[in-house]
């Protein structure tokens, strides 16, 4: 069994510290943080945390292609705190449990698709939306689901040569996790 906890010194430093389960707190070459250290002047107390689901836009028409759903949590902490999201698909949860987590960030591809037959043509949009984003205030964290999937917008089919319209399809519903810390945000606005 490994010694945990130190009060005093350490090897030049002094204070008190605690290890990880399984690794001794005398070994200074350890690379395993600490569960606890002293030393450290300000760790990020959690202010709030949580976690939970966001379905994408219920439309399956051109309304919902470019409004993400969202849902807002409040903290009332009257200033922007630091903070932390990640979140993932129903394919990455295996009994509840994340296997893999993505730090927020989307995209919104748009292709034109264009058909000159004999001078009549035919024109359509393909747009993908993936992602999520999220924003902080002084009272509030928003997470935005940009999961939308593929669409197809036909804007003239005089040659009939447009693919067929669609809406939504690969759209996803995303679980999210959250902790919002008591620290004020020294990273600009983008979170940890």
């Amino acid at each position: 069994m490994a010694n945990r906890v130190i009060l005093g010194q350490r090897g030049s430093n002094y204070g008190l510290f605690i290890s990880q389960n399984g690794v001794n707190v005398a070994d200074t070459t350890s690379t395993t943080p600490l569960a606890f250290d002293s030393r450290a002047v300000r760790g990020l107390v959690i202010h709030a945390k949580g976690e939970g689901s966001l379905a994408p836009h219920a439309t399956n028409d051109a309304s919902g292609v470019d409004y993400p759903t969202s849902t807002t949590i409040s903290h009332s902490l009257g200033y922007v705190p630091l903070y932390v999201v990640r979140w993932c698909y129903a394919s990455d949860l295996t009994s509840g449990v994340a296997n893999r987590m993505y730090t927020p960030s989307y995209a919104r591809n748009n292709n034109y698709g264009y058909d000159l037959i004999e001078e009549v043509e035919s024109s359509w949009d393909e747009i993908s939306l993936m992602g999520v984003s999220t924003t902080m205030s002084t009272t509030q964290l928003t997470i935005y689901n940009h999961e939308f999937g593929y669409n197809v917008e036909v804007g003239d089919d005089e040659a009939g040569t447009a693919p067929d319209e669609e809406f939504g399809t690969n759209k996803q519903t995303i679980y999210y996790a959250y902790i919002i810390f008591k620290a004020k945000d020294f990273t600009g606005g983008l979170g940890l």
